[in-house]
């Protein structure tokens, strides 16, 4: 069976390098076809160095740092400079996406395109440096007591979210890491009621005063 594909015009230039590149055995990709909605949608994996070679949007040239706070209903933002003072705190909601039966393709859309929107909020107000948990020390979902709380745990792919958000953020040549996630949540809670912040706004706050310098823990990925 053979079928015809139609791409983007501004993917079309990607592509063909792509395609190019394989041919002569450079680099490899994989691609996979998924139905959806009665058509049949072609999914290919670009390597992030040639994806970025089209799409990237211009370096970051500020000089303050944003912890990012993912959650299944938010994401939380905090902007904060070297000595380790707030500048700025945005939070994008969309509860709407937990609620039962909600399809979790456009779940997903939404959750991107809050990211997307910090993000970018964030290269126009002097960020240089975006920190996010790094969930590959996390062996298992957080289940809590409650059920509801449990049930939006289960749908959130909080992993998948992390990937987007790196490729985005190298997008505005951000300098990306990843920071350990230990007790950031139970120092979060508690910082949050001595500044008067929210536990998940507290939280972006803590990747921040970690990577600062507060525990000396290493970071995982840089894009430098």
């Amino acid at each position: 069976m053979k079928f015809r594909v139609l791409f983007g015009e501004r993917y079309i230039p990607l592509v063909n390098e792509l395609v190019e590149k394989a041919l002569s055995k450079q680099l490899s990709y994989t691609a996979k076809l998924v139905f959806r909605d009665g058509r049949i949608c072609l999914h290919l994996s670009v390597p992030i160095e040639l994806y970025l070679k089209y799409f990237i949007r211009g370096k970051a040239k500020g000089t303050l740092i944003a912890g990012f706070d993912l959650n299944s209903d938010r994401i939380n933002m905090v902007i904060v400079d070297k000595p380790s003072i707030i500048r700025d705190v945005k939070t994008e909601w969309f509860p709407e996406v937990t609620s039962h039966g909600f399809p979790r393709n456009k779940a997903h859309t939404i959750r991107l395109q809050a990211l997307a929107k910090l993000l970018d909020y964030a290269y126009h107000h002097g960020v240089c440096i975006v920190l996010f948990e790094d969930l590959n020390r996390i062996k298992g979902r957080r289940y809590t007591r409650s059920k509801t709380a449990n049930r939006k745990i289960a749908r959130f792919p909080k992993r998948k979210l992390l990937e987007y958000a790196i490729v985005m953020a190298l997008k505005y040549e951000f300098k990306v890491y990843l920071v350990n996630p230990a007790y950031t949540s139970k120092l979060g809670k508690k910082l949050g009621t001595e500044l008067g912040l929210d536990k998940h706004t507290a939280s972006a706050y803590v990747l921040a005063l970690k990577y600062l310098g507060g525990s000396k823990i290493p970071l995982s990925i840089s894009s430098s």
